[in-house]
């Protein structure tokens, strides 16, 4: 944009001395504007330069003959009176155009009639004012329009600010976000009261509450923004810094509120309206609740382990936690009712297209359908200006507009609630009551009955600072007061049945110091029958020694005529029962040294390694079965074990997956390492023959054989179930007949 207007002989010949003349004793304005346009490089026109004005423009503008700022700069009002946008498509499509406007801004209150056509670079603009000339009949009409227009906006600004004074004296938490950047326009004292004297207004909430970051309030309050949908939160848990004391651990709250996007005129979303109320004591008594229901699960189960003779107190019990839990799912009902009906009441208010209609609707709805009971009353003598059907519930239907609270509910003057709303409205300061016990009368059954509530009496005050009235809000706490009851007698049984519970310990305690008695007898039968294991694989190994000698001897000495016949088939069974006699032996001599290595040091082994050392041992039989290993154990680098043992156990896993094959398929054969929380788990997965449930529960015993095609002992699994059992791991299958088995090895960690 030029800081300084073109001269005239830029842009008009000097020649042109007769356009000159005409323009200066013209009676129309003439103005003369070139584009300003987007610095984008768009060639979108985002406001226009002054050339010149003719004298006669000058004085209907009050303007001189090169004004030195925009058109936009100096009527800014002029794109919602659709003038700008008359002049840019003017100037756009080439074609002369024509236009009325009334325009009463930025010191103007004239009707004008508008032509315009472009002319090269510029565009031309002829027109007049209504304010030289008497007004016509429908000019004086729009004139008086326009000012009951700008009367109407007042009166409404004025009922914006009355419906900000109800919100003022609301005792739920209440504000108004504004713009994309959630400003705070408004909040009530209670919402205030969250972060105590800490600033708020005219603060985006990033910056008014920065703890709430990582918390999803910023998120949500986005969405409700850009979708205009309205979001309706749950008990939802918010932290906040309440005493602006910067704490490490901020305090946990837990909320039900409304998020209700906000629409101009024009119906665009430009801001937010929050109602929310605490319902952290509902949520501390529910996980009360739900905290009783664990303790009372865990008591049966105790009680059940210890003695069958308390199956009669663990009915007991299952009857209370089952009564607690419909309880528990009562009081969660008894909320989802009432957020159901705040979430009724702004439903209607959503539909609102105008801005103070649809506030004022939300307020009613509000007021009309919250949860509560609400009611407004006026003047010394309490009469009913509003109430709600909460309310109207409350007192059975005998509310009535414009009759005094004593009239209505001469059951309430004798219990002193009608003291109480003198005292209000007299001092000017709220009264506040928590389970205060009332009698209400009930018309189902003609009877006052007891009941407990929650209220509110706050006084309304006026602009003069004088009290007008009160508004009495009040929740039905009897529900509330009973379940702490509840509450209370389940503590009482819950300490009794801790007492059973202790004489029950008293007698686990006796029965341990019993079967600590039995383990120490067993550990010495352990001993013992390592000792014999020990000594018959040694006092074996002479005889049987002895026995293939002399087999081997007989066979020497036998002539060859007596080598016929079913003779070399009996020495060959001879000679295959002794080698497996000798088998035997040296498993029992393994098993018995197993049995002295228990406490053997463990050493950090890397995993890797020592599978692929046993691959390589296993290298023929891998090349004669066509078998496919696969290795994953880079997770698992270093295992705390055993090198030794290590190897055993992971070669005994893979030669079974190797001679346990199925006769259909190549082995293929996975190994895996992954952690736990306690363990390092080594697996093996094969596709072989696999084993049924009852094989399943006696694989890991001595001397186990369960397929009689295949040379073994039975005692490979045993010795690495031993191994592994050492250290205090352990190990599991999970097998299926002819599908395959997966071992899992549990090292401790």
């Amino acid at each position: 944009m030029p800081a300084t207007p073109a001269s005239p002989s830029a842009e008009l010949s000097a020649s042109d001395g007769l356009l000159q003349t005409l323009l200066d004793v013209s009676l129309t304005g003439i103005i003369l504007f070139r584009p300003v346009y987007s610095p984008a490089g768009n060639g979108e026109i985002i406001d226009l330069d002054y050339v010149r004005l003719n004298l006669a423009a000058q004085r209907m503008l009050q303007k001189p003959e090169y004004p030195a700022t925009t058109f936009l700069t100096l009527y800014p009002n002029a794109e919602e009176a659709h003038i700008f946008s008359f002049y840019r498509d003017t100037f756009l499509t080439g074609k002369a155009g024509y236009h009325e406007a009334y325009y009463h801004y930025d010191g103007l209150d004239n009707y004008f009639h508008l032509s315009a056509q472009r002319s090269g670079e510029l565009l031309v603009v002829s027109f007049t004012d209504t304010a030289d000339h008497e007004r016509s009949a429908v000019e004086n009409a729009l004139h008086e329009s326009k000012v009951r227009e700008q009367a109407a906006r007042a009166e409404a600004e004025l009922q914006r600010q009355q419906l900000y004074s109800v919100f003022e004296q609301a005792p739920a938490m209440i504000c108004i976000f504004d713009g994309p950047q959630h400003v705070f326009q408004f909040v009530n004292p209670p919402y205030q009261a969250l972060v105590g004297e800490r600033p708020l207004l005219g603060m985006p909430i990033a910056e008014a509450m920065p703890e709430l970051e990582g918390q999803p309030i910023f998120g949500l309050l986005d969405q409700v923004y850009q979708t205009g949908e309205t979001f309706y939160a749950h008990e939802m848990l918010v932290q906040l810094d309440h005493a602006n004391a910067a704490p490490q651990n901020l305090e946990k709250r837990y909320y039900n509120f409304i998020y209700q996007a906000r629409h101009s005129l024009q119906g665009s979303i430009d801001g937010i309206l929050v109602f929310a109320y605490d319902v952290t004591p509902q949520v501390q008594n529910r996980q009360q609740i739900q905290t009783l229901n664990e303790e009372l699960a865990a008591a049966n189960e105790e009680l059940h382990a210890s003695n069958e003779e308390f199956l009669g107190s663990n009915a007991e019990l299952q009857q209370t936690q089952q009564l607690l839990q419909q309880l528990n799912q009562q009081l969660e009902m008894r909320v989802l009712e009432r957020t159901q009906q705040v979430e009724n009441a702004l439903h209607e208010a959503r539909q609102q297209r105008e801005q103070l209609r649809m506030q004022k609707s939300l307020l009613q709805q509000i007021l009309g359908q919250t949860p509560a009971a609400i009611a407004t009353l006026s003047g010394p003598d309490h009469r009913f200006t509003f109430f709600n059907a909460q309310y109207q519930t409350l007192t059975s239907g005998r509310t009535q507009l414009g009759h005094t609270v004593a009239d209505v509910l001469p059951e309430v003057v004798e219990q002193g609630f009608v003291d109480l709303l003198d005292n209000v409205y007299l001092t000017g300061e709220s009264f506040e009551g928590v389970e205060m016990p009332a009698l209400l009368y009930n018309s189902a059954t003609g009877q006052n009955e007891p009941r407990f509530v929650d209220f509110v009496y706050q006084p309304l005050i006026d602009e003069e600072g004088q009290t007008h009235g009160i508004l009495a809000f009040i929740l039905d706490s009897t529900e509330k007061v009973h379940a702490r009851q509840q509450v209370q007698a389940l503590n009482e049984e819950l300490a009794v049945i801790n007492e059973e519970l202790q004489a029950t310990n008293e007698e686990l305690q006796v029965t341990n110091e019993e079967l600590g008695d039995t383990n120490n007898l067993l550990s010495r039968t352990n001993v013992d029958l390592d000792t014999f294991i020990y000594t018959a694989s040694h006092d074996l190994k002479a005889p049987i020694t002895n026995i293939e000698g002399l087999l081997h001897t007989l066979l020497d000495e036998l002539p060859a005529a007596s080598r016929q016949g079913d003779v070399p088939y009996i020495l060959d069974l001879m000679h295959g029962s002794v080698d497996r006699f000798k088998r035997t032996i040296e498993h029992l001599t393994d098993i018995s040294k197993l049995q002295q290595e228990h406490a053997q040091p463990a050493t950090l082994v890397q995993l890797a390694t020592v599978v692929e050392d046993v691959r390589l041992d296993l290298a023929p039989l891998l090349r004669e079965t066509g078998a496919q290993l696969e290795v994953a154990v880079t997770s698992c680098p270093m295992v705390s074990f055993s090198e030794k043992n290590l190897r055993s156990v992971i070669y005994n896993l893979l030669s079974n997956a190797l001679k346990y094959q199925h006769p259909l398929r190549a082995p293929r054969i996975r190994v895996r390492c992954q952690h736990t929380e306690a363990y390092l788990v080594l697996s093996v997965q094969d596709n072989g023959l696999g084993l049924n449930e009852q094989q399943q529960q006696n694989l890991f015993g001595m001397f186990q054989r369960f397929h009689t095609h295949v040379d073994g002992s039975g005692v490979g699994l045993y010795m690495v179930k031993k191994m592994v059992e050492n250290v205090g791991g352990y190990i599991s299958v999970e097998s299926q007949e002819n599908v395959g088995s997966t071992f899992f090895v549990y090292f401790p960690r």
